[in-house]
C-alpha cells in the first residue's frame, strides 16, 4: 500500500514539473511573479520539516534510552554546527560557498540513489555528478539570474560565460546518462530503475531549462528531494513504531521547523543591518546552508551506521 501510494505521488511530482516546465516555456513572465511565494511555501512545509527530525534520526543512531545530557549535547553541537558556518561565512564566503555546494551535490545524489546499492569505489563519485546536475540546472542555465545572488553572497562577481557554463550543464547531463548506462551494465540497477533513472533526468532537465531559476530550485529541493527523504523517515519510523503517522512525523518535526523559522525571521529581520549590500533571496540562502550543514552530516552518519 505504502509502496503504490509512494508511486502516485511520485507520478504527481513528474507531472507537476513538466507542466511547470511548459508554463516556463509559455510564460515565464507568470512563474516569475510566484517564485517567491512558492519557494517559501515549499522551504516552510516540506524543506525544514524534512530536517527538523535530526532528533529522531540521532536517537536512532545511538540505539540506547537517551540521558538528558546525551539530548543536550546533541542540541549543542547542532547549534553550534550552524552558528559556526555562519560565522565561516562572513570571514571566509567564497570559501563557505564552494564548501555548501559541495556538500549539498553530495547530499542531493546520496539521497537519489539512497535505495540503490552502488560499488563503494563509484559512490562518492556517482553522488557528486549527480547532485551536481541538479545543483547546476537552475544555476547554470540561468546565469543572468543567479549570478546576481552568488555574486551577493560571496563578495565578487563570477566572471563566467553564459554560454559556457550552458555547456557545462550539458555535460552534466550526458556524465550521468552515462553513469546511469554504467550501474545497468554492471547490474547495479534493474532495467525498470534504469528507465527511471532516464525519465527522472529527462523531466528534471526540462524543468531546470524552462523555467526560471527558483521555480527550478523550489520543485526540485521541494518535490524531488526533500519530499522523498521525508517519506523515506516516514517509512522507517513506521518500522520501529507502526502507529507512527505523517501527522506523528510534522508533530515532532513541529517544535524545530518553527524555531527555524524563528532564526530566518531574524536573519531577515537583521540582514539590512548586518549585510545591507545582500538581497533577501542571497541571506535565505544562507540560512539554508547553515540549517543544512548538520542535517548533511547527520544523514551521512546514518548511511554508515548499519540498520
Amino acid at each position: 500500500m505504502e509502496s503504490k501510494t509512494y508511486s502516485h505521488l511520485t507520478f504527481l511530482v513528474v507531472v507537476i514539473s513538466l507542466f511547470t516546465a511548459f508554463l516556463g516555456w509559455l510564460t515565464p513572465e507568470m512563474l516569475l511573479k510566484i517564485q517567491y511565494p512558492l519557494l517559501i511555501l515549499l522551504v516552510l512545509s516540506i524543506g525544514l520539516p524534512h530536517g527538523a527530525t535530526d532528533f529522531l534520526l540521532f536517537r536512532r543512531l545511538q540505539r540506547v534510552n537517551l540521558s538528558r545530557k546525551q539530548i543536550f549535547t546533541f542540541f549543542i553541537y547542532y547549534l553550534l554546527t550552524i552558528i559556526g558556518f555562519l560565522v565561516l561565512w562572513f570571514v571566509f564566503p567564497l570559501l563557505s560557498f564552494i564548501i555548501f555546494i559541495i556538500i549539498s551535490s553530495y547530499h542531493f545524489g546520496q539521497s537519489n540513489w539512497e535505495n540503490i546499492k552502488i560499488p563503494r569505489s563509484f559512490t562518492f563519485l556517482i553522488n557528486l555528478f549527480w547532485g551536481a546536475f541538479a545543483v547546476g540546472g537552475p544555476v547554470f542555465w540561468h546565469w543572468d539570474e543567479s549570478q546576481m545572488v552568488i555574486s551577493q553572497v560571496i563578495g565578487f562577481t563570477p566572471d563566467f560565460s553564459a554560454v559556457t557554463l550552458e555547456k557545462v550543464q550539458f555535460g552534466l547531463v550526458v556524465i550521468n546518462i552515462v553513469l546511469v548506462f554504467l550501474l545497468k551494465t554492471i547490474q547495479s540497477i534493474t532495467l525498470f530503475q534504469f528507465y527511471q533513472e532516464l525519465v527522472k533526468i529527462l523531466v528534471l532537465s526540462c524543468l531546470f531549462y524552462f523555467t526560471p531559476m527558483l521555480i527550478g530550485f523550489a520543485l526540485y529541493f521541494g518535490l524531488w528531494h526533500a519530499l522523498h527523504s521525508l517519506l523515506s523517515q516516514l517509512s522507517f519510523y513506521k518500522k520501529i513504531w507502526p502507529e507512527f503517522t505523517i501527522l506523528d512525523y510534522y508533530r515532532q518535526a513541529a517544535p524545530y521547523t518553527i524555531i527555524s523559522v524563528l532564526g530566518f525571521f531574524v536573519m531577515m529581520v537583521g540582514h539590512p543591518y548586518v549585510l545591507p549590500e545582500v538581497s533577501m533571496i542571497s541571506t535565505f540562502l544562507i540560512f539554508i546552508a547553515c540549517v543544512t550543514l548538520p542535517h548533511v552530516l547527520l544523514i551521512e552518519e546514518s548511511y554508515r551506521t548499519p540498520e
